[in-house]
């Protein structure tokens, strides 16, 4: 009984680190985002080159982030169209201006389960061991 009301008193008085950040729900970029140079900047785009990421498509979003301030976002950016070997994004969301000095970094969209190789080993291999069986059970 004592320690159930040293636990209660303990918990009631509890109020927290002051100095602790609040936890927010904030969508992180992934570490292995790949990262392309701006190579100029509109009023409200960007243009890059993708070189050999051939899997940067039109509609993609991208995120500019300042390298100089440990990767802080600057802008959310959509791939709006190609032109002459590089990639036109627009600005959608800014925290501050893009400039040259800015990267991007983009996402790679992850593969359907149905295209993944290990998908097609497993169905090779199921159909290798059915059948085996259904030729020895006869």
């Amino acid at each position: 009984m004592l320690v159930a009301a040293t636990v209660l008193a303990g918990c009631s008085t509890f109020r927290g680190r002051a100095d602790a950040p609040a936890t927010t729900n904030t969508a992180r970029i992934p570490r292995d985002a790949a990262r392309f140079e701006i190579e100029s900047v509109d009023d409200s785009t960007a243009r890059f080159r993708a070189f050999e990421a051939t899997w940067v498509r039109k509609g993609m979003m991208v995120y500019a982030v300042d390298p100089a301030k440990r990767d802080a976002l600057v802008a959310r950016l959509r791939i709006t169209g190609a032109d002459s070997g590089g990639l036109v994004a627009l600005v959608t969301a800014q925290v501050t201006r893009v400039t040259t000095d800015h990267f991007l970094l983009a996402v790679k969209p992850k593969v359907p389960w149905y295209r993944t190789r290990t998908f097609w080993l497993g169905m090779l291999g199921g159909g290798v061991a059915g059948t085996t069986g259904a030729v020895i059970a006869r």
